[in-house]
């Protein structure tokens, strides 16, 4: 801890920002003579940039000699879901308005990353769709088999997985024709772009991170637009394009895609493989690598396309509630494996980055709500009911809706499910249905995080720093 001299504009700044209430440092400082006032900061940049925050709330307007404010370090992190993916696009268009363009959310931030479907939605928000243009991609079933590119083989139950359901060629074909719909006037063709050059195109400081999965050296694989990032290896790269990017972060393994997508000598699958379909952590690594001084500036939105959890059939749930319990046998442990890297690992990805960062843990049985890590996903599940001791369904879902729920793969393009998961999203948006938790404890509740997708929001505002983008959204017209 050091003491500052400042300004006494700049100390009116700085009670201001920490009110109410104000840390005992301001009240120190408001009682001395103006000739030698003080205030107690910690210095977390070099002297040179002449940067000061007050530590004892950890707060992310801090001050700076000359009564300006310091901006937050910020990061978005785009999960995949398939075709869940537009669930991430209706959750912009609630924070930011359903016809912001996307560059002007991509430019409110300092690094966002995105897996499969997210990185489709980042992808999209580069070329400037706007959210409900990105989620009236997900909400038709024309389009959603168009962008997934269906085989031959889809509708014949042994063939379709011994030689995949969809193409990957296929795949390539529609993304790109997406993504150049939106060609912004005097730049060429956005599947040309190459990652490291969209930066410059988007007009800001940010920077691009997709995951993906290296089939020939089975190991996690990461496209950035920083080509001097400190955690990029030595290793040569050929540049490639943000469509193939996506491209490769976009294709499951065999049971789906037919092959790997493949560019530049390499193959690749979907970063889930990886362990990054929530990619939080890759982006928190990613920020810490190239600015490490600024730790305590780093806020986060984690965005998710929907968590789906059964109560555990010891706790005394029944069906539908409950998961039955699975057998051995090698086709289902080749199941549970493909379901694997969908469901704990993003889960605990949020909860690995809030201790990185140093953030609160709760005590005792008390829920943390604080933190610079703000989780924003549905969380589907059946609620304890303490009065009748037992399991019950969301309050607005009905049983078949949640049983369907449960089942539905993440590939489904019907358009009944389609519409199942636009009326969840709505509920969840509008507090009908839970908030996924950074850490889930007893009988599903919130340990870590928010419960309710608008407690989460007006906690990211609290913390997001001084962009005038994010402000005021929350009331913005149903969505």
């Amino acid at each position: 801890m050091i003491w500052a001299r400042i300004p006494s504009s700049a100390g009116r700044r700085a009670r201001s920002l920490c009110a109410p209430p104000p840390c005992a440092s301001h009240l120190r400082y408001a009682s001395m003579p103006s000739a030698s006032r003080q205030c107690h900061f910690d210095a977390l940049d070099p002297p040179a940039r002449g940067r000061i925050v007050c530590r004892k709330h950890g707060n992310d307007d801090s001050v700076d000699p000359g009564g300006g404010t310091m901006e937050t370090l910020r990061i978005l992190a785009l999960d995949g879901g398939g075709t869940r993916a537009g669930i991430l696009a209706r959750a912009l268009g609630k924070i930011y308005g359903p016809h912001m363009r996307g560059r002007e959310i991509v430019k409110d931030f300092h690094y966002v990353a995105g897996n499969s479907g997210g990185s489709i939605v980042m992808a999209a928000l580069c070329c400037n769709y706007t959210p409900a243009e990105i989620a009236g991609l997900y909400a038709r079933s024309e389009t959603v088999q168009e962008m997934f590119s269906p085989r031959w083989t889809a509708g014949i139950p042994l063939l379709k997985y011994l030689r995949g359901i969809y193409s990957t060629n296929g795949k390539l074909r529609a993304l790109r024709d997406k993504l150049d719909a939106k060609q912004q006037p005097g730049e060429p063709l956005p599947s040309t772009i190459a990652i490291h050059d969209w930066p410059e195109y988007l007009g800001g400081t940010v920077q691009l991170l997709v995951c993906a999965y290296d089939y020939d050296r089975e190991r996690a694989s990461f496209f950035r637009s920083n080509r001097a990032s400190r955690a990029k290896s030595s290793a040569k790269t050929a540049p490639v394009t943000l469509l193939q990017a996506v491209h490769a972060s976009t294709t499951p393994p065999k049971w789906y895609y037919d092959k790997p997508a493949q560019f530049a000598g390499r193959r690749f699958w979907d970063g889930a493989l990886a362990g990054y379909n929530n990619p939080v952590l890759a982006a928190v690594v990613e920020a810490l690598a190239n600015e490490p001084e600024r730790a305590a500036d780093i806020r986060v939105l984690s965005l998710g396309a929907g968590t789906f959890l059964h109560a555990n059939a010891a706790d005394g749930a029944r069906s539908p509630f409950a998961r039955p319990y699975a057998g051995t046998g090698l086709v289902t442990s080749l199941r549970k494996v493909a379901g694997a890297v969908f469901g704990d690992p993003p889960d605990v990805a949020s909860f690995h980055a809030h201790v990185m960062l140093g953030q609160p843990l709760p005590q005792s049985d008390r829920n943390s709500t604080t933190g610079h890590v703000v989780r924003v996903s549905p969380f589907v599940h059946p609620h304890w009911d303490e009065e009748r001791n037992t399991w019950m369904p969301p309050d607005d879902l009905s049983v078949p809706e949640f049983r369907a729920l449960m089942k539905m793969p993440l590939d489904s393009s019907k358009q009944v499910d389609l519409d199942l998961i636009a009326k969840m999203t709505g509920l969840w948006l509008a507090g009908g249905i839970s908030n996924q938790p950074i850490r889930i404890g007893q009988h599903m509740r919130c340990d870590i995080g928010h419960e309710t997708f608008s407690a989460a929001l007006q906690h990211w505002q609290a913390i997001a720093g001084s962009r005038p983008v994010t402000r005021g959204r929350l009331d913005a017209e149903a969505y």
